[in-house]
């Protein structure tokens, strides 16, 4: 076989195979959810009605916006985030070990414990993002994955109602 002929070949093989889906198109964010949970929903969810702390807004190598609100009885700070990222992408992530796979207010919702036991982490999918509800390890009141996971799970089903159509 000629250079030229092994150069084209080699050339061929990068791009998406005949008849296999191309992938999906993110996104953009447009829902923040520092600004989008009113107080009804902190209220729901065990949250203290508390101007939350904003995270920097986070474009590569996805978009992220994150702030971090705090409960005061039990004491708890949880992170709530929107990603313009697919939910598969979590789902494969071999960092995290799947808890439970579940179903909150219509959407897919993955739990899972963190790496090192620092955070557990309620994935929500919405199609083209995930809204992730992340409590810590290591605090005060919630030292264990025992403790943390279910209280991310709870706040994720408390701010279910109160979820954006889309994120």
């Amino acid at each position: 076989m000629s250079t030229i002929a092994v150069v084209s070949l080699l050339a061929g093989c990068g791009g998406a195979s005949v008849g296999e889906p191309a992938a999906e198109p993110v996104s953009q964010l447009t829902f923040h959810p520092c600004d989008g949970f009113g107080p009804d929903a902190l209220a729901a969810s065990g949250i203290d009605d508390t101007e939350p702390v904003k995270f920097e807004d986070r474009e590569i190598p996805f978009q992220r916006w994150a702030c971090s609100y705090f409960s005061y009885d039990p004491y708890f700070s949880v992170v709530v985030s929107s990603n313009g990222r697919l939910l598969s992408e979590t789902e494969n992530d071999t960092r995290l070990t799947l808890m439970e796979d579940t179903q909150i207010a219509g959407h897919r919702t993955l739990l899972h414990d963190f790496p090192g036991g620092l955070a557990c982490v309620a994935s929500v999918d919405f199609d083209t993002a995930v809204l992730e509800i992340m409590v810590g390890h290591k605090q005060v009141v919630v030292g264990t994955t025992e403790q943390a996971c279910p209280l991310a799970l709870k706040v994720a089903r408390d701010l279910g109602p109160y979820f954006p159509e889309r994120l």
